[in-house]
């Protein structure tokens, strides 16, 4: 038997619409799969880049080779409400005794409004 472009074949026309329909459906679940693939590989590089930058980033904080302005912001401010704090807590350690002298002296007031009231509803 030879073989040419010359050859005819008979075949049932439903068994050769069933072989293209096979072809274009594995043709099509192919290039599904291959974009799912690329879609995968591409997340999986953007992901292994951003992973990178944050470890370095972590790495250099510390030892303040990459230290961003935001964080050098935080760190004033850290500084700043220490300095803040430290200043109050010496304010009310100065007025402490204060308070308790004036504490006293309410009491003491108080004290001798009553005293007085009872003098005068005649208690006494």
């Amino acid at each position: 038997m030879k073989i040419s472009d010359d050859t005819a074949i008979s075949m049932p026309m439903r068994n050769l619409i069933t072989i293209i329909g096979a072809v274009a459906v594995g043709a099509w679940f192919a290039f599904g799969v291959i974009e799912r693939l690329n879609s995968i590989e591409t997340e999986l590089q953007l992901i292994s880049k951003d992973l990178e930058a944050a470890n370095e980033f972590i790495e250099g904080v510390p030892k303040g080779d990459m230290v961003s302005p935001q964080v050098q912001e935080l760190y004033m401010l850290v500084e700043y409400l220490a300095e803040s704090t430290e200043k109050l807590k010496e304010q009310m350690e100065a007025e402490i005794p204060m308070i308790l002298k004036n504490d006293m002296i309410i009491q003491f007031h108080e004290d001798r409004i009553i005293d007085l009231e009872e003098r005068k509803n005649g208690n006494h």
